[in-house]
């Protein structure tokens, strides 16, 4: 069991400036309190709650990615500094030893195509900056644009020099995103996926005439274009794909001889097919973020703040060779912030 460090600092500093011994029986109902009332204007501010769901998804997303080799928060605990300074809410190293500071914006705009907003005022930004500087790292914005499930990573200082504040717009955001370099990458393979479950005909009753019919599960297949895959890790993949992806998967066709159901099957596939011989299935942090959606959401409101990273989904990516593996394309999307200039 884990000791109640974070409590404890709590704690603590709800007793600051009084004269309340840590170990006076008065201080727990009075702390249980002041608790009660901070998470009910917590719950009455959705604003509050996007952000913070945003947070531990952009955390989750680093860690199911798998790509670096730290990320801690960073925002955590008392800064005392001779100028005003504020921490960034991640620190993450990568593999290559570049340091990262990382603030997390979460953006709802309703119009689906107007996505803009002010992110950093200049105030805050030199704060920020500060920071960064202090501790020798690098400033990067990652932004959840909640309206379409998408996540970009830009580089504040190169979108506008000069530490004013700081306006993004997610199509400019896309181009010069740096997603890639966590790990993020596009994922592309054969359509339709199907899902195939076979009966056990010993133990699948034949078809009666009201249309009921009990039934076992004998075998569970996935297929790829046609294509059966046996390797566990492409079944992993498809089956990612299949539950969180852009792809819709239609309602279940039954395969039926005579009065014997001999399967179901589950076709998912884009809403429409370019036919070039593979079809885009999205970022992965696209994928992700569905998922995370589908764990913390609940008719529009936030019913949890984290959710389980998921470190086998994309681990399955990062395999080599094998026999029978399917064939899939993947897209690194690389930065190009010449001419991105984005200002106020």
């Amino acid at each position: 069991m884990s000791k109640p460090f974070d409590l404890l600092r709590e704690l603590s500093r709800f007793g600051e400036g009084t004269d309340i011994n840590l170990n006076d029986a008065a201080i727990r109902p009075a702390f249980g309190l002041h608790v009660e009332q901070a998470i009910d204007r917590a719950l009455k501010d959705p604003i509050l709650l996007q952000g913070q769901r945003a947070e531990a998804m952009f955390e989750a997303l680093v860690v199911s990615l798998g790509e670096v080799q730290l990320i801690k928060p960073e925002d955590g605990g008392r800064v005392f500094s001779s100028e005003k300074m504020q921490p960034p809410d991640f620190r993450v190293v990568l593999k290559d030893g570049r340091n990262w500071l990382v603030e997390v914006k979460n953006v709802y705009e309703r119009n689906a195509f107007r996505q803009r907003r002010r992110l950093l005022t200049r105030d805050y930004r030199k704060t920020l900056d500060r920071y960064a500087i202090a501790t020798g790292g690098s400033l990067k914005l990652a932004v959840f644009w909640a309206r379409w499930s998408i996540w970009t990573l830009v580089d504040p200082e190169k979108l506008a020099p000069g530490g004013g504040d700081l306006t993004v717009d997610m199509m400019e955001a896309l181009k010069v995103s740096e997603m890639a370099s966590l790990g993020d990458e596009s994922l592309g393979m054969r359509a339709p996926l199907l899902l195939r479950l076979a009966t056990d005909p010993k133990r699948t009753s034949p078809i009666a005439p009201d249309g009921t019919v009990h039934l076992t599960i004998g075998k569970a297949q996935i297929f790829s274009g046609g294509f059966e895959l046996s390797d566990r890790s492409d079944q992993q993949i498809a089956w990612t794909v299949m539950q969180y992806s852009d792809w819709e998967t239609k309602e279940p066709r039954a395969v039926v001889d005579g009065d014997r159901l001999i399967a179901l099957e589950f076709d998912c596939a884009p809403l429409e097919m370019s036919y070039q011989g593979f079809e885009t299935a999205g970022p992965l942090s696209r994928i992700f973020a569905r998922y995370y959606a589908d764990q913390t959401m609940k008719n529009g409101e936030v019913v949890r703040i984290s959710a389980p990273a998921q470190p086998e989904w994309f681990g399955a990516l990062r395999l080599k060779g094998g026999d029978g593996r399917m064939p899939m394309w993947r897209f690194i999307l690389e930065p190009n912030y010449e001419g991105q200039l984005i200002r106020e």
